[in-house]
């Protein structure tokens, strides 16, 4: 689900062809016959066909997109992932009325947790940060929609820079404990990164 306009197809089949080649060389060094012939199927055409797309250009047509993925399901039970890009985005910039707001992000909240836990199915969204000031005058980073929307899901991610340099912190987890890893956006989509040795040795001190 597009709320920002942002999605280009070709983007996806940049990222679809270079996890081909992926595993294509992975076949390759393995000599493995049964992945052979699963790649046969394995296109960019069978990747994007794979792949249902829908924009919302306000948060009603967001709303309504949520509640009929029950209805969506049913037709398509393939699908075990729902992307939300993003969900601060109309609720930032069509609302005047905070409390509304927030009552009806919390039942968003509500219905996408329980729809993941009854299809198990991963719902992941994306949320802008935004810096808050306090008194007296220092800052940090908070998601765009509030703390409290913040704590409404299960496992947080806080994608940032830091010296040229792209960072994913682990926030919360249920069962991981908070850490950060380095990473770099390529024309193949999201990669590691060799990790230097005074970050993990700075890493450990920050957590001891």
């Amino acid at each position: 689900m597009d709320t920002e306009g942002s999605f280009t197809v070709n983007r996806l089949e940049d990222m679809a062809a270079a996890a081909i080649k992926h595993c294509t060389d992975i076949s390759s060094s393995n000599d493995n016959a049964d992945q052979r012939e699963s790649l046969s199927t394995f296109t960019v055409d069978s990747i994007l066909a794979g792949i249902h797309y829908i924009r919302c250009h306000d948060y009603v047509q967001l709303l309504a997109a949520i509640r009929l993925l029950p209805d969506f399901i049913k037709i398509h039970p393939k699908v075990k992932l729902i992307v939300i890009d993003s969900i601060a985005f109309h609720f930032r910039h069509d609302f005047e009325d905070f409390s509304l707001r927030t009552r009806i992000l919390n039942g968003l909240a509500q219905n996408l947790m329980r729809f993941a836990s009854k299809h198990l199915i991963a719902v992941v969204l994306t949320n802008q940060m935004t810096t808050k000031f306090n008194h007296l005058g220092s800052s940090k980073l908070i998601p765009a929609l509030g703390e409290s929307w913040g704590h409404a899901s299960t496992i947080r991610v806080i994608l940032y820079w830091d010296k040229n340099q792209r960072y994913a912190l682990l926030y919360k987890s249920p069962t991981h404990q908070e850490n950060v890893v380095p990473f770099q956006v390529t024309m193949g989509g999201i990669r590691d990164v060799r990790v230097p040795k005074h970050f993990i040795q700075d890493n450990k001190k920050t957590k001891k």
